[in-house]
């Protein structure tokens, strides 16, 4: 189930998700996931993985100044193929994330275009109610003190956001 449109999707069918019994047929599955997720506007909870190990050096360098910093941080959060480098939990609740933080490491480079990295990451991310920050490898290699000051500002500025809402 690929499509290419960039702005909507419009699908005509009389199924429903909960039509689909379960079977061991994934093209099945895909189709009901689909379904389900064209009647509630919302992704099937597939379970957030994390493998903890950031992939390259830089963002091992980010994570740690990060910790140093006092903020608890995950790597490669996400779920199914799409994963967030660096997850930042928030500092009155570490039960959930406040900050994505991408960074133009491996998974970076490894996307098609530039388009795909600059806009369509965030936008998917965005679109999943995350905030998000990216740190470019020649900022933090020219200046690694300014991109953590910028960091460390937009997580308070988002504590103090989060404070205000409840």
């Amino acid at each position: 189930l690929f499509t290419r449109a960039k702005y909507r999707v419009i699908l005509v069918t009389s199924l429903k998700a909960s039509d689909i019994r379960t079977t061991s047929s994934l093209g099945l599955k895909l189709l009901k996931d689909y379904l389900a997720y064209a009647e509630s506007g919302k992704l099937i909870d597939t379970g957030v993985r994390k493998s903890g190990m950031p992939v390259n050096s830089f963002e091992e360098s980010i994570m740690n100044a990060i910790i140093k910093k006092g903020y608890e941080v995950d790597a490669q959060v996400g779920s199914l193929n799409y994963s967030i480098d660096l997850a930042i939990k928030d500092p009155k609740d570490s039960s959930k994330y406040i900050l994505a933080v991408e960074c133009d490491g491996a998974t970076y480079h490894s996307s098609y275009s530039a388009r795909t990295n600059d806009r369509l990451r965030q936008q998917v991310l965005e679109g999943l109610g995350w905030e998000f920050f990216r740190i470019w490898s020649i900022d933090w290699r020219r200046d690694p003190q300014q991109e953590l000051d910028s960091l460390d500002k937009r997580i308070k500025e988002l504590t103090e956001k989060n404070s205000i809402n409840i």
